[in-house]
């Protein structure tokens, strides 16, 4: 027997006929079960704040895109 109808309280294992139709019904119920408490972890972490590497990476960046628009800037005048 599967770990995760163990899992399932007070749910009866069902005749053999009806076995498919009552897992696939067990199945919906435990994926929406995931799916929320994934919604819900993710709303409980916050959000990852930027390394120091990051940050000191996106100025460098920009630095750069500012030194080449003045270079565009001079041989244009």
């Amino acid at each position: 027997m599967p770990i995760w109808i163990m899992y399932c309280e007070g749910i009866s294992l069902p005749k053999q006929r009806d076995f498919l139709e009552e897992i696939t019904k067990l199945q919906k119920i435990l994926d929406i079960g995931l799916k929320q408490s994934k919604a819900n972890k993710k709303e409980r972490t916050p959000e990852k704040e930027k390394s120091l590497h990051e940050v000191l990476m996106e100025g460098f960046r920009e630095e750069q895109e500012q030194r080449r628009l003045e270079e565009l800037e001079e041989e244009n005048d």
